[in-house]
């Protein structure tokens, strides 16, 4: 990882302490739904550390956008600081001018007032129904319910917001697309790329940790004898990271080139919205679909593995997600 200076921000003592109390001080008269969000500082800092190792100092603050799995409302937290966290994300891949900032800022405002009043019911819906269907056991009608509910969703979103992204786009300039493309070129902490260079059992132990946290976010602790099964199925695919790969150098030499493209921008956000596919390498396109149906199939025999307390603790973490969202909706 090369997120060194979170890495030693987590290190030194002294500011992690200065964080804690910046934390405190500027929440302290500041409660959500009658909560102290004070009292969320533990687990706060509980998660700081871990996600600290994965992501740099801007990345971080989108990652926490969608961070869920951080318990006592953050999610209400970070959803209602959504924007200023988006807007920061943005500008790591596009340095705006003053100008630029202030209308792309006042566009992400108005998304997320639309988003709050109309997509959070929808997102209540989708959960309220996922939590019926695990509650009655997930199978392969399940599986393809929840990909293609989660695609209406991203997509209605993105064609939504399609037009606010044409009109940023229009007023880059050719010396911020350069910018932009060495900023491609340099990501750093860079997963895929880690995992490009590692050895068959490096790569096998990454996925296995990665699995088993994400796992246990949803389900709870697994028993010795659950990670023992996850690890049969779970196969490391040098030659699946090395296609990611190359597809992703594919998006990102065509996004540079749609923002050269002015006169076919606005078509070509369009065509990318709708048919994401069509910038897609063969070989990810060829393969990507046997994915989807591994991971599938992992999901099924991870439920049906699962024990009665961790079909609870998911449970109950779709509830506090339910309630958290139906509050920043104000849905009563």
């Amino acid at each position: 990882m090369s997120s060194y200076s979170l890495n030693i921000f987590l290190e030194i003592p002294s500011l992690s302490s200065k964080l804690t109390m910046f934390w405190h001080n500027f929440f302290a008269h500041k409660t959500l739904g009658g909560q102290s969000i004070n009292s969320c500082v533990p687990n706060f800092i509980k998660k700081w550390t871990h996600l600290c190792s994965y992501f740099s100092n801007k990345k971080i603050l989108f990652i926490f956008i969608i961070y869920f799995s951080i318990s006592c409302s953050t999610t209400k937290v970070f959803y209602n600081y959504a924007d200023l966290l988006l807007l920061n994300w943005i500008e790591s891949y596009l340095e705006l001018s003053k100008k630029q900032s202030s209308d792309l800022n006042i566009k992400i405002e108005n998304f997320f007032i639309w988003h709050r009043k109309s997509e959070l019911p929808k997102i209540v819906i989708f959960l309220e129904e996922l939590k019926t269907r695990y509650g009655n056991g997930i199978d392969k009608q399940d599986i393809y319910w929840i990909r293609s509910e989660s695609k209406i969703i991203w997509k209605r979103t993105l064609y939504y917001a399609e037009k606010d992204i044409v009109s940023l786009l229009l007023t880059i300039t050719d010396s911020q697309v350069l910018q932009t493309k060495e900023k491609l070129a340099n990501k750093e902490d860079d997963w895929l790329l880690e995992q490009s260079i590692m050895s068959s059992d490096e790569l096998r132990d990454y996925i296995l940790g990665r699995t088993y946290k994400f796992v246990e976010e949803f389900l709870g602790p697994l028993e010795p004898i659950q990670k023992q099964q996850i690890k049969k199925w779970i196969e490391p695919d040098p030659n699946w990271v090395a296609m990611r790969l190359s597809n992703r150098e594919k998006f990102q030499d065509y996004l540079i080139e749609l923002l050269k493209s002015k006169e076919t921008l606005n078509k070509n956000i369009h065509s990318w919205i709708s048919y994401p596919e069509s910038h897609w390498t063969d070989e990810f396109k060829n393969i990507i679909e046997a994915k989807r149906q591994e991971w599938g199939a992992i999901t099924i025999m991870m439920d049906t593995i699962s024990l009665p307390r961790q079909r609870k603790h998911f449970l109950d973490k779709l509830d506090e997600y339910i309630e958290d969202f139906n509050d920043l909706a104000d849905i009563s």
